[in-house]
């Protein structure tokens, strides 16, 4: 990487020129994903905010692929924040009636655990993972998002797959 072209991209106009460019069609493809249009905006915020401080590492011409992937894992963190928040209200709601105290107890202990396995791969496999699982994208649709090949998609969720289950297994 050029730094003198990478520090030069930390100047407000450059970034400035670069937000006006680039905001609207991040907005809209996160409105596309999310349907609501506040968390959209907050997330283009907090990608450009992420920008501006790490510009000295991102080149200009990078920056809008750089933006795109930083707001696309925030829109995957949260989205998990928000599936894992009604899973956990339905299992409530459901287990209050029929389920021992003990159960509940071993249950969020072996949720947490699995949780915290998921948190614990490695970022690619990680992102993989819950692109598949937790936005049901395809493995053609991530190699796409992440300009990777299906190959690299597939090896990705092989080894999050691989390391999960030695993961809970040991914790159990």
């Amino acid at each position: 990487m050029d730094l003198t072209q990478a520090k030069d991209s930390c100047n407000e106009i450059t970034y400035n020129s670069l937000f006006r460019s680039i905001a609207p069609l991040l907005r809209n493809f996160l409105y596309a994903k999310y349907r609501d249009l506040e968390k959209s905006n907050d997330m283009v915020q907090e990608a450009f905010l992420t920008l501006w401080k790490n510009c000295a590492k991102v080149l200009p011409t990078m920056a809008k692929a750089y933006v795109f992937k930083v707001a696309q894992n925030q829109m995957l963190k949260s989205l998990d924040k928000e599936k894992t928040k009604e899973k956990h209200i339905q299992f409530i709601h459901k287990s209050s009636h029929t389920e021992t105290p003990e159960f509940q107890m071993e249950f969020n202990e072996f949720d947490r655990k699995v949780k915290q396995a998921i948190e614990d791969l490695p970022d690619g496999q990680r992102e993989v993972f819950l692109m598949n699982r937790i936005e049901k994208m395809t493995y053609t649709e991530i190699a796409e998002a992440l300009e990777v090949s299906v190959k690299a998609v597939e090896k990705r969720m092989h080894k999050a797959l691989l390391k999960l289950r030695e993961r809970i297994n040991e914790k159990i």
